[in-house]
């Protein structure tokens, strides 16, 4: 097949619709090049800015008894707005604009209407693509969140004239609000007891045997740990103050333990305001028990926003009990300090937002069962084509040595 099979032998092409016959074509490409020269230097740098657009020049005509119909037809399909399908005659079908027409007739050549035409393509409206770190958003706002606690609680937390048994009663009920922290983390009560003075060191003792438990359970899995045991899923804290007592393994557990040491304090009474250190004591169990759950709750968002997860049903598990902390925080019958609650709402908008954004997309959870006894390397190569993915199993599933996943055993593996 020639060329000439491959063109319209008539030389005809169209714009919307409208048809032309075309005389002579031309076209405008290659790249644009931006060409640097400098002082004292022979060889000049050339930067490749990317291709030029591509124009079609076309010189054509419109002729016949009605050519005056055709040319008003062709003139109001170059002026139409937007993007239209050029048929050119040798080139064929083409997205184009035409962005310089004149056209030109006279009386001895009856019948006949000239046109210069530049076509120019169309392209795509490529906009900046945006998106939102929802990870830092939750960061962001735990650390708002934080602070706005922390001053809250200094402003109510007051032993000022109080002495002896008053005392006493404020360690006893403060240890116990603090209790489902210290079933996790041990030491805390012990180190509370001799800070109940000192608000800003209270704040810290509670908050930093929560960010002990995050940590423990953000710290990154040495792979060959598991090997001995020596992994954070099945070893405490070496340091001995503040010793893990219970390790937190993963992301969705250790979120569960903030849950249920957050809401521990509300088991604590409050008693009746009858006197005035009675009043006080009340007022400072009060503080307590928001301080524990709130902290509680920052922490949980802390760990549900760091963790790159894996599988939907990890994401949804952890985030339900992180909203539900944080609800129960916002949800109380008494009164709270307006820019306390402000900035709880917001933590929990922004963990809403990351969760629903990074969660959506995540595979799903399974079991596999192997039939027979095998390495991790072995069942991550026959469910992925992945060897490197076997500390993944024996993380999820806590294997024991991984050279050897029982056969008969069912694993918690991902769909995909």
């Amino acid at each position: 097949m020639s060329w000439r099979d491959r063109i319209d032998p008539e030389l005809r092409g169209s714009y919307r619709g409208i048809e032309f016959h075309v005389e002579r074509a031309d076209a405008v490409g290659g790249r644009r090049w931006l060409v640097h020269e400098y002082p004292r230097r022979d060889v000049p740098y050339a930067e490749d800015m990317g291709r030029r657009k591509k124009e079609w020049r076309l010189s054509l005509f419109v002729a016949g008894d009605d050519y005056d119909l055709q040319r008003d037809k062709l003139l109001a399909a170059l002026d139409a707005p937007g993007a239209a399908t050029l048929v050119h005659p040798y080139l064929g079908r083409l997205s184009a604009v035409a962005t310089d027409v004149s056209f030109s007739e006279n009386t001895r050549e009856g019948g006949v209407c000239t046109f210069e035409v530049t076509f120019t393509e169309s392209g795509q409206q490529l906009l900046p693509a945006t998106s939102v770190d929802t990870q830092r958003e939750v960061g962001q706002a735990a650390d708002a969140c934080e602070k706005a606690t922390e001053r809250d609680f200094f402003d109510r937390w007051s032993v000022e004239g109080l002495t002896g048994w008053s005392l006493t009663s404020i360690e006893r009920d403060l240890s116990a609000v603090i209790g489902g922290l210290e079933g996790f983390v041990g030491g805390i009560a012990d180190d509370i007891a001799s800070v109940i003075r000192f608000p800003t060191n209270i704040v810290g003792i509670v908050l930093g045997g929560y960010n002990r438990l995050r940590n423990a359970v953000m710290r990154p899995v040495n792979a060959l740990d598991l090997y001995d045991g020596g992994s954070v899923l099945s070893s405490s804290d070496d340091d001995d103050s503040g010793r893990l007592q219970l390790p937190p393994g993963t992301p969705t557990r250790a979120v569960r333990m903030l849950l249920d040491a957050g809401t521990a304090g509300d088991t604590v009474a409050i008693p009746a305001a009858d006197t005035p250190q009675n009043t006080q004591r009340a007022e400072n169990i009060l503080a307590a028990r928001q301080l524990n759950g709130r902290l509680a709750a920052i922490t949980a968002a802390r760990v549900v926003a760091d963790t790159d997860w894996l599988s939907r049903q990890d994401a949804e598990a952890a985030g339900s009990n992180a909203l539900t902390l944080l609800d129960h925080e916002l949800q109380t019958e008494v009164a709270i300090n307006d820019e306390v609650y402000n900035t709880l709402a917001a933590l929990r908008a922004a963990l809403a937002t990351d969760l629903r954004s990074r969660a959506t997309a995540l595979p799903n959870m399974t079991n596999y069962t192997p039939q027979a006894t095998l390495p991790a390397l072995v069942v991550a190569h026959r469910l992925y084509g992945d060897a490197t993915r076997a500390d993944e199993i024996c993380v999820r599933n806590n294997v024991r040595h991984p050279g050897a996943l029982r056969g008969g055993m069912a694993l918690e593996v991902l769909s995909e």
